[in-house]
C-alpha cells in the first residue's frame, strides 16, 4: 500500500476515534447532568459568595432601582441575602442576577403575578419539560465573579478587534511550516522561533480581552441553547421560546467558525478541546474570530438584552418552582384587590426556620407586639415581612394559607450607629422612620411596614411620647404597621389604632421557657430580671432590682 494512503487512512482512523470519544463524553456528561438536576431539585442552596460575586449578582438590579422596591434598609433588616442564597436554585449567571432583582421588586399588577404563577405551576407539575429547560440552562452555565448584564451593557463601548496583526502571525507560521518541506535544516528552527513568538504575543493580547473572551464564549453557549430550546415542544412556554429563537437567529455570522473560540467547557477535559487550545495558541484563531464577534455583538446588543431577560425570567421561575418543594408547607398567596389593607395567614413560619413554630394572624389594622426578651417578637415580624415580600415577588408564601392586600413594603429594625457620617443611633433611627412616612405620602398603595423597638435610642419619656405619635401618623395614612415594643404604655396610648398581641413565657425551676405562640392582648409578664439571676448575677443585685420594679408598679415613681 502506498505510504500516502497509509497516512491518510491513519489520519481518518484517528479522527474517527476522536469523534467517537467526543460522542461518548457528551453522552456521559448529559446523563450526569440529568441525574444532578433530579437529585438537587427542591434542596436548599447553601453557597457562599465573595464580595466580588455579590457585586456581580446585584448589578442588574442596581442598574435601575425604583422608589417602591425593597430598599437597602429593609433588605438588610430582614437578612434577605440569606433568603436569596437559600432560594437561588438557578442554573445560569443570568438567572442569579435576575432572581436577585426579582426579589427586590414587589409586583403590584395582578396580571404579571398570574403569569408568574402559570409558569411556576407548570414547571412544578411537568418534570420532563422542566428537565429539558434546566438542561439547556445548565449548558449555558455561570460566569464566576462577573456580571453578565454589566458586560453586555458595555459591549457597545468595546474597540473594534485588531485582526490584521493576528492574521499576519498565523500566515507567518503557516509559511514557515510549508517551507520546512524544502529547507528543513533551517526552517524547522525558524518555525519553532515563530511558534514561540506567536505563543508569547497570544497571551499578551489575550490578557487584555480575557473577560470579553469569556463573555463571548458565554454568548455562544447562550445562542446555541436558545436554538436548542426552540426545538423543544413546550406550548406553555411558546412565547418565551419564540422570543429566544428570534433573537438567536440574528447571530448566524457570530456563530460561524465558533469552534475557533469555544473550548474547555468540561471539567473532565475533552481531547478535541485540548487540541484546539494548542492550535489557538500558535495560530491566534480565537483572537482573529473575536474581531467579528465584537462587531456582531455591537450590532445586535438589543437582541442580547432580550435573550438575557428572557433566560433570566425562565431560570428564576424554575428556581421558585424548586424552592416550593423545599418546604413541607407552602402556598400560593391570594392577593385581595377590594380591601385597602388586610393580611390573613395560617400556619405561617420564617422561611429560614422551617422547623420553627408557626402562627396564625388575621388583621385589618396595625399590630402592636409586646413580650419579654427573646420571646419571639422580632422573629415573628420578620417572618411576616419576608412572606409578604415572597408573596408579591415569587408568588409563594411559607404558610398553609396567605391572603393580603397589595402593599409597598418597608421596615426599620436592625439599625446601628453610622460612624462614617458621625450619626448617632437615634439620628439613624428617626431618619429611617421618616422615610416610611415619606414613602406613604408618595404611594398610591398602603405601606406594609415593620418596626422593631420604636425609638429605642432615646430616653423613656420622650421615646413614648414621640413613638406613639409617629405610629399614629403612620396608621392615619392608611398603612398597615407591625411594631414590636417593650413599652407597655404604648399599648394603651395606641389601642384605637393598633391591635395588641404578645408572646409570653413560663418559668420552670429557674428556667425561662418560650413557646413562641402569638396571643391576643398586651403582655403581662417580664423576664429581664429573671434572666439576670439565671446568668449568675449576685443575688443582692437581682433582689434590689425586683424591689425597685415593685415600688414603681405600686407608686408610679422610682
Amino acid at each position: 500500500m502506498d505510504t500516502t494512503i497509509k497516512i491518510v487512512l491513519a489520519a481518518i482512523a484517528v479522527m474517527l476515534l476522536i469523534g467517537i470519544k467526543v460522542w461518548i463524553d457528551d453522552r456521559k456528561e448529559k446523563k450526569k447532568l440529568r441525574e444532578m438536576l433530579i437529585r438537587t431539585w427542591g434542596k436548599p442552596s447553601d453557597r457562599n459568595y465573595s464580595d466580588e460575586q455579590w457585586q456581580a449578582i446585584c448589578a442588574y438590579y442596581r442598574s435601575e432601582p425604583e422608589l417602591f422596591d425593597v430598599d437597602d434598609i429593609t433588605w438588610n433588616d430582614l437578612a434577605m441575602d440569606d433568603i436569596y442564597i437559600q432560594w437561588n436554585h438557578t442554573k445560569t449567571s443570568i438567572g442569579e442576577e435576575y432572581l436577585y432583582s426579582l426579589l427586590r421588586r414587589p409586583v403590584t399588577e395582578p396580571e404579571e403575578m398570574a403569569e408568574r404563577e402559570r409558569i411556576i405551576s407548570f414547571l412544578q407539575e411537568h418534570e420532563e419539560e422542566r428537565l429539558s429547560l434546566q438542561t439547556a440552562l445548565a449548558e449555558i452555565g455561570k460566569l464566576e465573579r462577573m456580571s453578565v448584564y454589566r458586560h453586555l451593557q458595555q459591549v457597545k463601548d468595546l474597540p473594534p478587534g485588531k485582526k490584521l496583526s493576528h492574521i499576519l502571525n498565523m500566515v507567518a507560521l503557516l509559511l514557515c511550516l510549508g517551507l520546512c518541506a524544502f529547507r528543513p535544516d533551517i526552517m524547522v528552527t525558524v518555525s519553532i522561533v515563530v511558534m514561540g513568538y506567536n505563543i508569547i504575543t497570544y497571551y499578551m493580547a489575550k490578557s487584555k480581552i480575557e473577560t470579553y473572551l469569556r463573555l463571548f464564549t458565554f454568548i455562544l453557549r447562550m445562542v446555541y441553547q436558545c436554538e436548542a430550546l426552540a426545538e423543544v415542544d413546550i406550548p406553555e412556554l411558546k412565547k418565551y421560546l419564540e422570543c429566544l429563537q428570534k433573537a438567536a437567529s440574528c447571530f448566524d455570522k457570530y456563530r460561524r467558525f465558533s469552534f475557533l473560540v469555544e473550548g474547555g467547557k468540561r471539567m473532565s477535559g475533552d481531547l478535541l478541546d485540548s487540541l484546539m487550545d494548542y492550535l489557538r495558541m500558535v495560530f491566534h484563531l480565537d483572537l482573529i474570530k473575536i474581531g467579528t464577534m465584537i462587531h456582531e455583538a455591537k450590532k445586535y446588543q438589543k437582541q442580547l438584552i432580550e435573550m438575557y431577560e428572557t433566560i433570566g425570567y425562565l431560570d428564576s421561575m424554575l428556581s421558585v418552582a424548586s424552592c416550593r418543594s423545599m418546604y413541607e408547607v407552602s402556598c400560593v398567596p391570594e392577593m385581595v384587590q377590594d380591601k385597602d389593607r388586610m393580611l390573613e395567614t395560617k400556619e405561617m413560619f420564617h422561611p429560614l426556620l422551617p422547623d420553627g413554630v408557626s402562627n396564625d394572624l388575621d388583621t385589618e389594622t396595625g399590630i402592636l407586639l409586646t413580650g419579654s426578651n427573646a420571646s419571639g417578637k422580632s422573629t415573628f415580624i420578620k417572618a411576616v415581612a419576608i412572606n409578604a415580600i415572597l408573596a408579591q415577588t415569587v408568588h409563594t408564601a411559607v404558610a398553609e394559607s396567605y391572603r393580603s392586600s397589595w402593599f409597598h413594603i418597608a421596615s426599620s429594625m436592625a439599625l446601628r450607629d453610622d460612624i462614617l457620617s458621625r450619626e448617632s443611633y437615634y439620628i439613624v433611627e428617626i431618619k429611617s422612620l421618616k422615610r416610611i412616612i415619606d414613602l406613604s405620602d408618595e404611594s398610591e398603595l398602603p405601606i406594609l411596614c415593620f418596626i422593631d423597638e420604636v425609638l429605642r435610642g432615646t430616653n423613656t419619656v420622650e421615646r413614648i411620647a414621640a413613638s406613639s405619635r409617629i405610629l399614629e401618623s403612620i396608621a392615619d395614612r392608611g398603612n398597615l404597621c407591625f411594631a414590636a415594643t417593650h413599652d407597655i404604655e404604648l399599648t394603651y396610648l395606641l389601642e384605637n389604632d393598633f391591635e395588641n398581641y404578645h408572646f409570653e413565657e413560663k418559668v420552670v425551676e429557674d428556667e425561662v421557657l418560650f413557646d413562641y405562640h402569638l396571643r391576643k392582648g398586651r403582655a403581662c409578664t417580664r423576664n429581664a430580671i429573671r434572666l439576670l439571676k439565671m446568668m449568675g448575677y449576685d443575688e443582692e443585685i437581682v433582689q434590689d432590682a425586683q424591689k425597685r420594679v415593685s415600688k414603681f408598679m405600686d407608686t408610679g415613681a422610682w
